[in-house]
């Protein structure tokens, strides 16, 4: 009965202590974000495209209340842009690592809003309006 709940509790703590390194990839409120070939990027052992990113770093947002990403030296122009865009959409910092230092990355601007519509009073139809006597 002892060596049963040994290995229960063995169990137990190793599920947890897989649970602790598998956001492992999330420091100081930042997620750190490798860059990866074909403009594709690599988080907590994953590698996605730049959709599966959004996904990935909107739910460690809600759950480990990010306040920013950081792509890892070494990314492209269009990775770099890609993380700002990211970021601004989700309200997130945006940083690269330069050694031990973390450089801005410029987020896109936000798009102008929309012109108001103007209200256009309806026109009566042809068949609605009388011939002028």
């Amino acid at each position: 009965m002892k060596t049963v709940m040994r290995g229960i509790v063995l169990a137990l703590g190793m599920t947890v202590a897989a649970g602790a390194f598998a956001r492992s990839d999330v420091r100081d409120g930042n997620a750190i974000v490798q860059p990866a070939k074909n403009d594709k990027y690599s988080i907590d052992g994953f590698t996605m495209g730049k959709a599966e990113l959004f996904g990935y770093i909107s739910d460690l947002k809600d759950t480990d209340h990010l306040t920013g990403v950081v792509l890892k030296r070494g990314g492209s122009d269009e990775q770099r842009k890609s993380i700002g865009s990211i970021a601004r959409t989700l309200q997130l910092k945006a940083f690269e690592q330069d050694g031990k230092e973390l450089k801005p990355i410029d987020q896109p601007a936000t798009p102008p809003p929309a012109p108001p519509v103007e209200q256009v009073p309806a026109q009566p139809s042809n068949a609605q309006q009388q011939p002028a006597n």
